[in-house]
């Protein structure tokens, strides 16, 4: 139990040091700069003609690592670039700036699964629920993800016993009617998979020491 306290530690020491490695700003601040939504001082000139570029599939916050970051940091970064079916984009960085962010502050996600509940459940991010279509459009690869979701919610409602006194056809129709929140469960089933991964490389690392 104590050895398994320590690498508990020591994996919440090293995600605590990659904070510091990661580039986090602000879209909406990033878009104000750039002209493509108003200032704060009203004196500035602001284009309304610009606005409709501010229609994106991007998340709420752009995350990358600083051009300076070692190399240890890219080998824990390694299934953001590239886990054998996604590549890189601005999602997955903010999937794992999430993951580091919840290891620091509360250990070891092996499963994925608090970065998952965090996804589903945060009232923090409810914008970024209430925008899931974002997360699909930035890369249609991700329809995969949700068809895997949606089958199994048939495979499910096919089961009797899950609705009794419903006909097969009402069962599966009532399993896939919230479509808003079978896109959120899929995006949360990406970033536990990056979160578990994630940890994995953190704790081989602390094994290591």
């Amino acid at each position: 139990m104590s050895a398994d306290i320590d690498l508990n530690d020591q994996v919440r020491g090293m995600a605590m040091a990659l904070r510091h490695w990661f580039d986090v700003r602000d879209l909406e601040a990033e878009q104000r700069r750039a002209g493509l939504l108003p200032s704060k001082n009203p004196k500035d000139n602001y284009d309304k003609s610009l606005r409709p570029l501010t229609i994106t599939c991007l998340p709420p916050q752009l995350v990358r690592l600083k051009p300076n970051a070692p190399m240890t940091t890219l080998h824990f970064m390694q299934d953001v670039y590239d886990d054998g079916f996604f590549r890189a984009d601005p999602w997955r960085w903010w999937f794992a700036w999430i993951t580091i962010e919840l290891v620091a502050r509360f250990g070891p996600d092996k499963s994925g699964e608090r970065v998952r509940r965090f996804v589903i459940d945060d009232p923090s991010i409810q914008p970024v629920r209430d925008r899931v279509v974002r997360w699909l459009g930035a890369n249609p690869l991700r329809l995969d993800l949700v068809q895997d979701r949606l089958s199994t919610l048939a495979e499910r409602a096919v089961t009797v016993a899950d609705s009794p006194g419903r006909t097969l056809a009402e069962r599966i129709v009532s399993s896939v009617r919230n479509l808003d929140h079978t896109l959120v469960d899929a995006m949360a089933e990406e970033a536990a998979r990056l979160s578990t991964a994630i940890t994995g490389r953190l704790e081989e690392q602390a094994q290591r020491r």
